[in-house]
């Protein structure tokens, strides 16, 4: 009876489908089945949208307008401008040593001048009077001295008398000496070569004393030099025999030149540090505080693939710029992820992502997302 019971439960089980274990691979081996079908039948689908769009010219005629310019390398150089002076080491004021009244002056503004020429003469008369008074004193010493010499050679009158005789003698000659030197100072001469650029005096002005001023600038522009001050963050962009371009705005004239000289100093006070210029062009024309506006640049790279700053967008981490993929008659728009080189404000060197003869879109990039058809438009 028993072996009956259990031969007819296991018929009941197999009526009913077997064991459940078997039934969900048979269903899991089905599903498998229609995703194939259903990728095949979207890849379909995607195939004959495209066919239809590249056949369909109603189509083409609705594809987003967008500006977009063909990415070339090409040399790349980042400015920077600064504000120079023109400056020079031979600018003198010139003043005399001594207070006194201009006689005679003997140059005229844009004259030129040759070191320890005479610029005027000036009023000497007290110097003159005090030096006839010591050579009248001197005179009288004189004698006294050669008469105790005398005497004392004769062993006549005592050694102290002898030699207050010949220190007054020797005391005075030496006084005559120092005001003959001043006297030399009452011709006031030029201490550089260069051009008389300004007389600051008038003959009859008292001038070396406290109230009065210089008599006389003169400039020499063979020594003249262009100053600027820079931040110390461009300490390693600024180098000796660096090309830089000059504007000079109240000339209207422009130059080339080469940065000459670059201080080892940093001004702790505002952070920068100086550079020099040694201009060899339109010297004529420069005055000492000429402003001159300096262009130099951080950045310089021969072959460099660049592109707007605006157009790059970043996502994930990763940076990328929107550009233009040519099928036949066809522009859609796809995302190429780039790596950056250097950045700019407004331009940014790309390392990797595009190449020459990529088209990135520049104007509608807000407009457009990936796989978008686009029609490109002149400006």
């Amino acid at each position: 009876m028993k072996n009956i019971l259990t031969i007819f439960t296991i018929i009941s089980l197999a009526a009913c489908g077997g064991s459940p274990s078997g039934e969900l691979e048979k269903k899991q081996g089905e599903l498998v089945q229609k995703e194939k079908e259903l990728a095949s039948i979207k890849k379909e689908i995607l195939d004959l949208k495209r066919d239809i769009a590249a056949l369909d010219t109603s189509i083409q005629d609705n594809a987003i307008a967008v500006m977009a310019l063909e990415i070339k390398e090409k040399a790349f150089k980042n400015p920077f401008e600064v504000q120079g002076l023109v400056e020079s080491d031979k600018n003198v004021l010139v003043s005399p040593e001594v207070p006194a009244k201009i006689l005679k002056l003997y140059v005229k503004e844009g004259q030129q001048i040759k070191k320890g020429e005479i610029i005027a003469s000036l009023d000497g008369s007290i110097a003159k009077a005090q030096i006839s008074e010591l050579e009248g004193s001197l005179e009288l010493a004189q004698a006294n001295f050669e008469k105790q010499q005398r005497l004392w050679k004769q062993n006549i009158g005592s050694e102290m008398q002898f030699l207050q005789a010949k220190n007054q003698y020797e005391s005075l000659k030496n006084k005559i000496k120092t005001a003959n030197t001043q006297l030399g100072k009452y011709a006031l001469k030029a201490p550089i070569s260069g051009t008389v650029d300004e007389i600051m005096a008038n003959e009859g002005e008292l001038v070396g004393s406290l109230t009065g001023g210089p008599v006389v600038r003169i400039v020499n522009l063979s020594d003249i030099k262009i100053v600027a001050s820079v931040s110390e963050t461009y300490l390693d962009k600024i180098q000796v025999g660096q090309n830089v371009e000059i504007h000079f705005p109240s000339l209207q004239i422009n130059s080339k030149e080469k940065i000459s000289a670059v201080s080892n100093i940093i001004n702790s006070n505002n952070r920068t540090f100086s550079f020099y210029i040694k201009p060899t062009q339109h010297i004529e024309l420069m005055k000492p505080n000429l402003l001159a506006m300096i262009t130099a640049y951080d950045y310089v790279d021969d072959e460099a693939i660049s592109v707007p700053t605006k157009l790059v967008r970043i996502a994930n981490e990763e940076y990328f710029i929107y550009t233009i993929k040519k099928e036949g008659d066809r522009n859609t728009v796809q995302k190429s992820i780039i790596e950056i080189k250097q950045q700019f404000p407004n331009e940014t060197i790309i390392k990797s992502g595009l190449k020459s003869g990529d088209l990135i879109i520049t104007e509608g990039v807000n407009s457009v997302i990936v796989g978008d058809q686009v029609k490109i438009i002149s400006e």
